[in-house]
C-alpha cells in the first residue's frame, strides 16, 4: 500500500519524489497515459490511415494537462474556414497537432498569428510520414505555397515498411482491438503500479531492456532514420514540385543527415527542402512537461517563431 501510495504521489509530484524520475515517467507512459487516438469520443476508424480525429469536439487530458479539441470535418484539429485553399499545410504527428496544450497554443495557430498565412494544423497523433502524406491527397492543394513536414524518430517503423513494401493500415478489427488493449492497460486494479515497479526493478537487476514506450516505436540509428525519411518523400503519391517544403525535428542530428542525402537526390523538389532545426528546445526552460515527452505552450512558442523566421509573412 506504500510503495502504491508513493507511485501516485510521484505522478502528482515527480520532481519531489523519492521514485527515480524515470522510472515515473515509464510507469506514467505505460500503464497510466491516456493516448488520444484510442479513445472513441476523439478518434474514429479510417481505412486509408487507421484513423483520424473524431469531428466535433472532445476534451482529451492525462496527469499533467486538460485540453478541448475543437475538431473539423476533415478530421484534423483546426477550423473549418483551414480547409478552404489554405497558403500553409502543416503535416506531422502528436507535435503537430498540439499534444498538451490549447487549440491557439499550437505551433500551427501561432505561426498562422505571426505570419498572416492561412494554415492548416493537418497533425494527427502517431501518424508517420506515410500516412500524413496519405491524408495530405485529400486537403485542397489548389493554393498551397508550404508545406511544413514535422518528423519524430518514432516515424521509422512506419517508414521502414513503406520503403520495404510491407506497409498496411490496420483493419477496422485490428483497431477495435488496439483501443481495447489500451484500455485495458489503463484499466486500475489494486497492486498494479507496485506490481509493475517490481517487474522493472527486476529487470533491471538481470541487466534485461527496459519494455519498449507505449507507442511501440523501434529507434534506429539517426543515418537510418534519414535514409528511410528520403525514400519515403522520393515515393510520394503527391509530387511537391511547386511549393516549398520544410522539414522539421527537434533532433539536429536527424536534419543534419537528411541535409546531406537530399543534395543528392533525384527528385528535384526533394533537393530543394529547407531545414527547421529545433534541436535546442530541450536547453528552453520549461518547455517540455516533466512526466509526458511533448512541449508545453511555450516549446511551441518557440517553434512557431522559428518558422515564422524561415517562411516569412503572407505576401
Amino acid at each position: 500500500m506504500l510503495l502504491e501510495g508513493l507511485v501516485a504521489f510521484s505522478f502528482s509530484y515527480p520532481t519531489v519524489s523519492p521514485l527515480p524520475l524515470s522510472l515515473t515517467r515509464y510507469l506514467h507512459m505505460r500503464f497510466d497515459r491516456h493516448v488520444i487516438q484510442m479513445m472513441p469520443q476523439c478518434a474514429q476508424y479510417d481505412e486509408a490511415v487507421t484513423y483520424t480525429l473524431k469531428p466535433g469536439r472532445c476534451t482529451f487530458s492525462n496527469r499533467e494537462f486538460s485540453n478541448e479539441y475543437v475538431i473539423n470535418s476533415a478530421g484534423l484539429r483546426d477550423d473549418e474556414d483551414s480547409l478552404i485553399k489554405p497558403d500553409t499545410v502543416m503535416l506531422g504527428d502528436s507535435l503537430t497537432m498540439g499534444w498538451g496544450v490549447d487549440q491557439d497554443q499550437t505551433f500551427p495557430s501561432l505561426f498562422e498569428k505571426l505570419t498572416g498565412r492561412r494554415t492548416l494544423n493537418a497533425g494527427v497523433s502517431s501518424y508517420g510520414t506515410v500516412r500524413e502524406l496519405r491524408l495530405m491527397e485529400r486537403l485542397d492543394r489548389s493554393r498551397i505555397t508550404n508545406v511544413v513536414i514535422q518528423y519524430s524518430d518514432n516515424d521509422i517503423t512506419e517508414n521502414l515498411r513503406f520503403v520495404e513494401g510491407t506497409f498496411s493500415t490496420l483493419s477496422l478489427e485490428e483497431y477495435e482491438s488496439t483501443v481495447e488493449v489500451h484500455r485495458r492497460d489503463l484499466a486500475y486494479f489494486p497492486g498494479k503500479y507496485t506490481f509493475n515497479v517490481l517487474v522493472q526493478l527486476s529487470g533491471s537487476l538481470r541487466g534485461s531492456p527496459r519494455a519498449a514506450q507505449p507507442d511501440g516505436a523501434t529507434v534506429a540509428g539517426v543515418k537510418r532514420q534519414a535514409e528511410v525519411f528520403v525514400g519515403v518523400l522520393e515515393r510520394s503519391p503527391i509530387a511537391l514540385n511547386d511549393v516549398g517544403v520544410t522539414v522539421l525535428s527537434l533532433d539536429s542530428g536527424f536534419i543534419e543527415a537528411v541535409r546531406q542525402l537530399t543534395i543528392k537526390s533525384p527528385t528535384p523538389w526533394v533537393r530543394s527542402i529547407q531545414f527547421a532545426d529545433l534541436g535546442r528546445l530541450a536547453e528552453v526552460d520549461g518547455a517540455f512537461y516533466v512526466l509526458d515527452d511533448h512541449p508545453r505552450a511555450i516549446g511551441h512558442a518557440t517553434i512557431a517563431r522559428e518558422l515564422a523566421r524561415l517562411l516569412g509573412p503572407s505576401r
